[in-house]
């Protein structure tokens, strides 16, 4: 619950290469949870009829295709324009929240799964988090790296529209039509 209160994970494990494999291990745990949640959640809204595996695995290559190209197309544009010193450690904590993210979200998904009980409300409220969640991160993020945005503002509103939002709604938008 620290990495809400304070940068100084991100700023330690960011520079410690020792930590990269645990980091990547985090990140294949999100990408596998991430999918699943969205999958329950689509399920329980009744936007999904039948459980279906190849549902959800159209989501989970969705998944993976969306934010593995918007990760890899960010590194290559960071290399390409050297910009990989600055905005490495922005990188890092932003895929730092994503997997955390995913281990607040196993233990909800299993309630999803498993609870038959006021699944709806709970549903909804695991929505509500998520958005809540994520609205929190970006504030964290930009209020973390207030110097970067400072430098080039109109970039970075650029960057978090075509990079942070519209992939969520292309992906739901996706989804959507194929489930």
């Amino acid at each position: 619950m620290l990495l809400f209160v304070t940068d100084k994970y991100v700023k330690i494990h960011n520079t410690d290469s020792s930590r990269k494999s645990i980091h990547t291990v985090l990140t294949l745990f999100q990408g596998v949870i991430m999918p699943l949640l969205i999958y329950v959640v689509l399920f329980n809204l009744k936007k999904i009829d039948v459980l279906q595996l190849s549902c959800y695995l159209k989501i989970l290559a969705v998944y993976v295709v969306f934010f593995g190209s918007k990760y890899m197309l960010e590194k290559t544009i960071m290399i390409v324009f050297g910009l990989y010193p600055k905005l490495s450690p922005y990188i890092f904590e932003r895929q730092t929240y994503i997997n955390y993210f995913s281990i607040l979200f196993f233990p909800l998904l299993l309630l999803l799964v498993f609870n038959s009980e006021y699944v709806e409300v709970l549903t909804y409220g695991v929505v509500i988090l998520s958005v809540l969640l994520f609205l929190l991160a970006v504030a964290l993020i930009i209020s973390h790296h207030r110097k970067l945005f400072n430098e080039a503002p109109f970039y970075f509103i650029l960057y978090l529209c075509t990079f942070e939002i519209a992939p969520y709604i292309l992906a739901c938008l996706w989804v959507r039509i194929s489930c």
